[in-house]
């Protein structure tokens, strides 16, 4: 690896550990977001808030999802987490990642239904994306995963709904919410992929994972084809690490 591309890593490793405080906003939803707490199979047993979830000291498996929205013309949309997020602040991921929640109306709690409610949701708030209906969201698994790095505080393991969005102009999320996203790029699968090989650390360890383990490719080979996406869906949980 060339010198200027390990400085890059060293630095994005510096900018997680060592990041902007949470904002007034992102410490306000540790306690006011509840998370669904459930077991390896997915049954519900519990919430915890956003805090709780997310903390080393008390960490617990909870419903998550990613959504992965393409442009008319196949490309990726990519966010930058905002500096102030709590978990993985400053890193590229796919188009929107968050939670569905106990307690919201209409209800989140259930399975594949309350997902697509969130995904909704979460569109609007972090890209002011509005007008996304749940009918346009293709369900595509459930994926299981840990990120702790031991240098961090705030940690991730989830069970992550994988959703896909098609047909996004990225003029409609050129004005992202600043608290939660710092910027918008889109990318072709080669670049992503150069990109990843490049600058590993620069990316959020979920987005990598779905990389690594090859079914972002296979989606990316089939976007234009819905049937051929449905067959493709996972009907079990896939672990991820």
């Amino acid at each position: 690896m060339r010198p200027s591309a390990v400085s890059r890593i060293v630095g994005n490793f510096s900018r997680q550990i060592s990041s902007a405080m949470p904002s007034a906003a992102q410490q306000a939803y540790l306690d006011a977001d509840n998370c669904i707490v459930v077991d390896e199979q997915d049954r519900i047993v519990g919430g915890a808030t956003k805090r709780v979830a997310h903390h080393r000291s008390s960490v617990q498996l909870h419903r998550a999802f990613s959504v992965f929205g393409f442009t008319p013309d196949r490309e990726l949309i990519l966010q930058k987490r905002a500096a102030t997020k709590v978990t993985f602040p400053s890193l590229w991921t796919n188009t929107c990642c968050s939670h569905p929640l106990t307690g919201m109306q209409p209800d989140e709690t259930d399975g594949v239904g309350g997902v697509l409610r969130a995904a909704t949701r979460k569109l609007d708030h972090e890209l002011n994306l509005n007008g996304v209906s749940d009918r346009e969201l293709i369900y595509m698994g459930r994926y299981l995963y840990k990120a702790a790095p031991p240098e961090l505080e705030w940690i991730e393991h989830e069970l992550d709904y994988a959703l896909i969005l098609r047909g996004i102009d990225r003029a409609r999320v050129a004005r992202p919410n600043e608290d939660e996203v710092e910027q918008i790029r889109c990318v072709s699968e080669r670049d992503l992929m150069a990109w990843i090989k490049e600058e590993p650390t620069s990316f959020t360890p979920w987005l990598r994972h779905f990389v690594e383990i090859g079914v972002l490719s296979k989606w990316w080979s089939s976007l234009e084809e819905t049937e051929r996406l449905m067959e493709m869906r996972e009907e079990k949980i896939v672990k991820m690490n």
